[in-house]
């Protein structure tokens, strides 16, 4: 196994062809235990590939033979990608079948299940209570209770799965070591798409609830104001809802009615309003040959995507990027 950490991220990469082994790390790194069939002769090597930052931890896996594991009810949410093989869970007494290319919870996190995976390779996404509950809009001001699933367990759609390989593939590039746009931020709001994307496939109690639902009371400008300037303090790291709703003194349900009322958007949209700014100023302010590019200031400001950066910054300046930061190599702005 190599383990390396560089920054918030950690990753490591765990390969053999020794069974025992295989089925041992596998064990560890799923907290689960693992009975396992004898590989075929001349098999590929078991493999198991980590990129964790924070609360978010990607996962490749390949494991060669049949397996079967039981794992008790969990705190986090584990989605997986089944890539090849099968793989039947048994979940509060309700089968599922996957096949190549379904997504799902690997079992309600509320539930025990047991899993049998038959020569499958996927990939695995987890999220952590405290990601999911802020990117769903719960405060500390709600009940801090595990989230339960609303329905059986199924597949998600084509276009919901489309849309979750789009999201967790561009979240396992930029937790790679030679990613450019791997920055803090970008890699935290990657994290958080990827959860919004979980939360939004499968109904569950974290977002029965409705996150913009008026709030406690009225909340007053100075209210925002504070946390609209903790915003402005503190834009260059990777800031939660939990954190701007005790900046300002009010719940996050009270401050998105604050944010909506005086600014139009929502806490975190107006944290990426902010930050879209930040990167324009770079952008006017790069100096000729210092190596500066649009990539590398966008990632710098939470955009780990240009074309999602181009795409905000054109509809906010009437410009793209790279013609600000041409302007600005020239010494000169843009008309």
């Amino acid at each position: 196994m190599s383990a390396i950490s560089r920054d918030d991220v950690v990753r490591s990469v765990f390969s053999t062809t020794d069974a025992e082994q295989g089925r041992a790390y596998l064990a560890s790194a799923y907290g689960a235990d693992i009975h396992m069939g004898t590989p075929s002769p001349g098999h590929a090597p078991f493999r198991h590939e980590r990129r964790a930052a924070a609360e978010l931890s990607l996962d490749s896996v390949r494991i060669p033979a049949e397996a079967r594991y039981f794992l008790e009810p969990m705190s986090h949410l584990l989605m997986t990608e089944l890539l090849s093989g099968r793989q039947d869970v048994d979940c509060a007494g309700g089968d599922s079948r996957w096949l190549p290319g379904d997504v799902m919870p690997a079992g309600r996190p509320d539930l025990p299940h047991l899993t049998h995976a038959d020569h499958v390779e996927a990939r695995t996404a987890r999220m952590e209570p405290e990601l999911l509950r802020d990117v769903a809009g719960l405060g500390e001001e709600e009940p801090r209770e595990p989230m339960r699933m609303s329905r059986p367990q199924a597949p998600a759609p084509a276009a919901g799965t489309a849309v979750w390989h789009a999201a967790t593939r561009r979240a396992w590039d930029l937790f790679g070591e030679d990613s450019v746009a791997g920055t803090p931020l970008s890699r935290d709001a990657a994290a958080r798409m990827v959860a919004a994307v979980a939360l939004s496939m499968f109904p569950n109690s974290y977002t029965e609830h409705d996150p913009l639902a008026s709030g406690t009371g009225n909340v007053g400008v100075a209210t925002v104001d504070r946390a609209a300037q903790y915003i402005h303090d503190h834009a260059d790291r990777p800031i939660t809802l939990t954190e701007l709703a005790a900046a300002a003194g009010v719940s996050a349900r009270t401050l998105h009615d604050g944010f909506r009322h005086f600014h139009d958007t929502t806490p975190m949209g107006y944290l990426r309003r902010v930050r879209l700014e930040r990167a324009h100023d770079e952008l006017q302010a790069a100096e000729p040959g210092a190596g500066e590019s649009v990539e590398t200031i966008a990632a710098r400001w939470g955009w780990g995507d240009q074309g999602t950066f181009s795409a905000a910054y054109g509809r906010a300046y009437g410009i793209p990027p790279s013609r600000t930061l041409t302007a600005a190599g020239a010494g000169r702005q843009p008309r």
